[in-house]
């Protein structure tokens, strides 16, 4: 008996994204930050951290048309994942105003410096690797010349950063309040939490996984705090 055969037509099939693979998307080619997808959609920060990160599924039309006309993605595939990812642009007299698109930046290769995990006490222990073994790099779209990137390791920061991501550091990107951050102390230990606010000389960090208060620091005790652009999967690694 001749066996049969099951023939599957994959261009007849749909993958949908989740809202926080969307997200880092269009954060990663438009060079956004939490802050100024706040300011652009018209909602609060603490908002754009849950469609980044969790739980919300979906957005709804109004804030997902004003991003969408700032970065030529469709408002309908970043509200749902569906359809099209990006419409063809459309010819007017009529002028707009959300005035000119956001370019979207090219894949560059960002090398893989180091590991990190969240300690006991709420700072980063570094792992980082010995000189001439790198662990390669991941492609992620970004105009600064100095990203780096960084694996994770443990469940410390979940679910915001999970075991063997990396986490994308823009270092000449000034970040906005909402933004995650890594914070460089002048006593040797390092953050990664998200940046609260700035006064007063005064910086106020949240904690990530809500693990700890938020913390407030002055600014004299601080030596750099760098923007976390975004997130690779673990499968991203090229050698």
């Amino acid at each position: 008996m001749e066996a049969s055969t099951l023939t599957i037509n994959t261009s007849k099939l749909t993958f949908v994204s989740t809202l926080q693979e969307r997200i880092a998307e269009i954060m990663a080619a438009a060079n956004l930050t939490v802050g100024q997808i706040a300011e652009l959609t018209g909602v609060s920060s603490s908002a754009v951290t849950q469609w980044k990160d969790g739980p919300t599924k979906t957005i709804k039309a109004s804030p997902a048309t004003k991003l969408a006309a700032k970065t030529g993605y469709s408002a309908i595939w970043i509200s749902t994942g569906e359809g099209a990812k990006r419409l063809a642009p459309q010819h007017s007299s009529i002028s707009s105003e959300v005035g000119d698109r956001i370019e979207l930046r090219e894949m560059r290769k960002i090398p893989v410096v180091g590991e990190v995990k969240g300690g006991d006490d709420g700072y980063l222990e570094e792992l980082e690797y010995p000189v001439g073994h790198g662990e390669g790099f991941v492609l992620y779209p970004t105009n600064d010349p100095n990203a780096y990137a960084v694996r994770v390791r443990g469940d410390s920061m979940h679910p915001r950063y999970r075991a063997g991501e990396f986490v994308i550091v823009e270092p000449n990107i000034e970040p906005q309040e909402g933004d995650d951050v890594v914070v460089a102390c002048t006593n040797g230990k390092k953050m990664l939490k998200q940046l609260n606010w700035r006064r007063d000389g005064e910086i106020q960090l949240l904690s990530i996984n809500n693990g700890y208060g938020p913390l407030t620091v002055y600014e004299h005790e601080i030596q750099t705090i760098q923007l976390v652009a975004g997130r690779a999967r673990r499968n991203a690694l090229q050698f």
